[in-house]
C-alpha cells in the first residue's frame, strides 16, 4: 500500500507536535511528508524536513496549489487561520487533521462540516485528550453503566499564564484580530479540552458527544493582565443527554493544578484526573500512554483514510458540543466582566510575571465541586447572568457585545 502524501501547514509552535506525529507514521510507511508550509526559518524542523526531500512553501494556500497529489494536510496555524485553511483543503478534496479549536463561531464550524461532507473527505480535530487510553477506558465504563445513569459532570482547570504567554503572537489573548473573532481565552485554547471531554463523557454512546440545550456562563478578565480576552470562565449547561455540566477554568491561579472531571451517576461516582488517572467504584485505571495522544489521534485518521473499519476518534462534526458550550457561555455572559485590580496580585512565575486573582483557587475548587457558578458564591467581583437558550441557535454573536 502506498503511503499517503502529506502536507504540513505550520511546523513551528504547536506544529512541532504535528511534525513529530507525522514522522512516527513516516517511519511506519503510512505517510510521506512531501511538502510543508512555514513562513519562518526559525523552527528546527524546517531544515530537517527540507533535507528529507519535502518541498517548502511560505504559504499554505501556495502549497495546496503547488502540490496536486496531496492526500492529507495537517493544520497547526494560528486560530484565525483554521477556518480558511480547512475550507481551502476541503475545496481541493484533501483530508484534514485540524488543530483545535476548529473554529470559534458555531456557524463557521457548521460551514466546514458541510464542505467536508460535500467533498467526501475525512477531518479529525486535534482534541488529543480523546485519544488517551484512560479516557477511552472511562468512556467504556460509563457506557457500560458502572456509575448508572449519569446525572452531572463537574470539571475544572486552574492554571497560570505569564505575560510571555499573551505576548507570543499578535492574536494571543485577543477577542478579535481585525474583523475576525479569535476569542483566545481558556474555553477555546488552553482549556478547550476540558469542555470537549465534558461533552464526550456526557453522551451515552461510545462514539458520541452530547450537545448543550442551554448554557449559563460567566466570562471574566483580570484588569491587571493587559489583554482584551478573558482569562477566567465558569459555566453550567443542560446537555441533550440529560446530564448537567458545570465547568470552571482560569489562567489566573496561584499555581498550576492538574485538570479533573467528576462524573456522578445514580450508581456511584467516577473521576478523571490528569495525574491520578481514573477512579471508578471498586477500581482504578492509572495513566498510561504508549505514544503521544496526538500520534494516536493522527494514526486513527490515517487508518480510516486507508479504509479501516474503526471510526474516527474526533470527527469535525462532533466538535459542536465544545463550541456550543463556549459560544453559549459568551452569549450568556453578554460581555467580559472585569476583575478589579484590587483583587489581584502580580507574582514572579519563574518564566516571567503573572497575574493571580486572590482567593480564586479555593473559590473555584469549591464551586466546581458543588456545581455552582462564581456569582452563586461569596466572590465579590462575580456577576450573575441568565441562561442562554441554544435550541435554535444559528450563529455567534447573538447577545454577546464584547
Amino acid at each position: 500500500m502506498n503511503p499517503l502524501k502529506l502536507g504540513l501547514g505550520g511546523v513551528g509552535g504547536f506544529g512541532r507536535q504535528h511534525v513529530a506525529m507525522a514522522e512516527t507514521l513516516v517511519a511506519e510507511g503510512l505517510v510521506e511528508i512531501v511538502a510543508f508550509a512555514e513562513p519562518s526559518d526559525a523552527p528546527e524542523a524546517v531544515g530537517r524536513l527540507g533535507a528529507a526531500g519535502a518541498r517548502r512553501y511560505a504559504d499554505f494556500h501556495d502549497m495546496l496549489a503547488g502540490e496536486s497529489d496531496l492526500d492529507l494536510v495537517c493544520i497547526a496555524s494560528p486560530i484565525p487561520c483554521h477556518v480558511p485553511m480547512a475550507r481551502a483543503a476541503f475545496e481541493r478534496g484533501v483530508h484534514v487533521y485540524l488543530e483545535k479549536p476548529p473554529a470559534v463561531r458555531i456557524q463557521d464550524l457548521r460551514e466546514l462540516v458541510a464542505l467536508q461532507e460535500r467533498a467526501g473527505v475525512f477531518c479529525c480535530v486535534g482534541f488529543q485528550d480523546i485519544a488517551r487510553p484512560m479516557v477511552a477506558a472511562l468512556k467504556r465504563a460509563l457506557c457500560g453503566g458502572e456509575v448508572g445513569r449519569i446525572r452531572s459532570i463537574r470539571a475544572e482547570a486552574r492554571s497560570q499564564r505569564t505575560a510571555a504567554y499573551y505576548a507570543r503572537a499578535p492574536w494571543a489573548g485577543r477577542v478579535r484580530l481585525g474583523e475576525d473573532y479569535v476569542l483566545d481565552g481558556p474555553m477555546n485554547n488552553a482549556c478547550a479540552h476540558v469542555l470537549n471531554l465534558a461533552a464526550y463523557l456526557a453522551a451515552p454512546d461510545l462514539h458520541e458527544f452530547a450537545r448543550p440545550l442551554w448554557v449559563q456562563g460567566e466570562v471574566y478578565r483580570a484588569e491587571a493582565a493587559g489583554k482584551d480576552a478573558e482569562d477566567t470562565n465558569c459555566l453550567r449547561g443542560a446537555m441533550d443527554s440529560g446530564v448537567e455540566v458545570c465547568v470552571h477554568l482560569t489562567q489566573c491561579a496561584s499555581r498550576h493544578y492538574p485538570r479533573s472531571w467528576t462524573i456522578t451517576g445514580d450508581g456511584g461516582t467516577a473521576r478523571l484526573h490528569d495525574t491520578d488517572g481514573v477512579e471508578l467504584p471498586g477500581r482504578r485505571i492509572p495513566p498510561s500512554q504508549p505514544e503521544t495522544p496526538e500520534t494516536t489521534l493522527f494514526r486513527r485518521l490515517v487508518e480510516v483514510i486507508l479504509e479501516s473499519d474503526e471510526p474516527l476518534l474526533m470527527p469535525l462534526a462532533e466538535a459542536e458540543g465544545h463550541l456550543l458550550l463556549s459560544n453559549g457561555a459568551y452569549e450568556s455572559s453578554g460581555r467580559i466582566h472585569t476583575i478589579p485590580e484590587a483583587y489581584t496580585a502580580q507574582v514572579d512565575a519563574g518564566g516571567g510575571p503573572a497575574v493571580v486573582v486572590n482567593g480564586l483557587d479555593e473559590a473555584m475548587a469549591e464551586c466546581a465541586a458543588a456545581g455552582r457558578l462564581l456569582s452563586e458564591a461569596e466572590v465579590p467581583w462575580a456577576v450573575a447572568t441568565e441562561p442562554f437558550d441554544l435550541t435554535a441557535y444559528e450563529g455567534f454573536p447573538a447577545r454577546w457585545s464584547g
